[in-house]
């Protein structure tokens, strides 16, 4: 299923809400993402300024919306989760797809919001970074921000975690980095994305396994890594072994502004997207970032608690810890 599959089925169950007024995507478009965050509605901007892209948010808003996703069950969550987790799928490769239907070659057309005041820039905030190491034997799909720092480059924050190893090992070697970077797919790719996974899984299968095996990837044409083929929008780049600039600083989960730092630059290569593509956005600190960290952490929580006691019958990571630092369990 992909993204606008998904977005079909929410709008015969009437989540969407559609913004028909001119918006910008300098600060007006976040602020009222922050103000409907709590009802829970998909956001679909129809008029953004400047641009001819819609702009869609709060596409994982909600549990109930993330369950229609993967077709569960609420009290199945986590047991689909864990079991996707330990029997990842290989997902097929195929030719072509959506995605490839229209070829640009900069970023300046893309909707890429400013969310807060204090932001150093525009920041993509969705975008599902694929990248393999440089001998070809692990691949590695995780969400990273991305700062825009002109048409053809952007700055990538690299925790120390899966894709910053991939990156020190080629930066050791004298290599950039070949990665893609997908925007507008799927909850289940998102989740799996988002997931504690160890080094070495790639998590295209474990998307593909929480999507029933319907995945299908295809190769970029201008870097050494694949992309779902129904993606709406591609980011083919490479992530420097030697150019370093400061990016930041930028709103993090807590809601407090994260430090300015230096980090790598991405070189961005090739740009490509379905015709009328959606621009998936996420807000920062928002309702949907907190359950995108959080709820696989909840998974770990309750699967680790399973083992202790006799029934686990929720765990959640609270609002008053950001989705991330405060756990409440409930056990029999």
């Amino acid at each position: 299923m992909s993204l606008r599959e998904f977005l079909k089925q929410m709008e015969t169950r009437k989540e969407i809400l559609h913004i028909k007024d001119e918006v910008s995507t300098r600060f007006e478009i976040p602020f009222i993402m922050k103000s409907f965050e709590n009802q829970g509605s998909v956001l679909m901007f129809e008029n953004v300024k400047d641009y001819e892209t819609k702009v869609v948010a709060n596409v994982c808003g909600t549990r109930k919306r993330i369950c229609a996703a993967l077709n569960v069950d609420r009290d199945r969550l986590y047991r689909r989760l864990t079991e996707a987790w330990r029997s990842p799928r290989k997902p097929k490769i195929v030719e072509d797809g959506a995605v490839k239907e229209i070829v640009e070659n900069d970023l300046s057309r893309i909707p890429v919001l400013t969310h807060f005041e204090r932001d150093a820039g525009p920041y993509i905030t969705s975008a599902v970074v694929y990248a393999r190491s440089i001998d070809g034997k692990v691949e590695n799909v995780s969400v990273h921000r991305l700062q825009v720092l002109d048409k053809k480059h952007l700055a990538i924050r690299l925790v120390p975690r899966h894709l910053f190893k991939l990156w020190q090992v080629a930066k050791e070697s004298g290599k950039d980095l070949e990665v893609s970077i997908s925007i507008g797919v799927p909850p289940a790719i998102m989740l799996a994305a988002s997931s504690p996974v160890p080094f070495g899984v790639n998590e295209f299968e474990v998307a593909n396994a929480l999507m029933d095996n319907d995945l299908r990837l295809i190769k970029c044409e201008n870097a050494d890594a694949y992309v779902p083929a129904e993606a709406e929008l591609v980011l083919e780049g490479k992530i420097s072994a030697t150019k370093e600039v400061a990016e930041g600083p930028f709103v993090d989960i807590t809601g407090t502004y994260d430090i300015e730092r230096k980090q790598p630059v991405v070189e961005v290569v090739g740009v490509m997207h379905r015709k009328d593509y959606v621009y998936q956005a996420l807000l920062p600190s928002g309702a949907e970032h907190r359950l995108l960290m959080g709820l696989p952490h909840e998974v770990l929580i309750w699967d680790a608690v399973s083992k202790v006691v006799p029934k686990v019958y929720a765990v959640n990571l609270s609002v008053g810890g950001s989705g991330w630092l405060h756990a409440i369990i409930s056990i029999e």
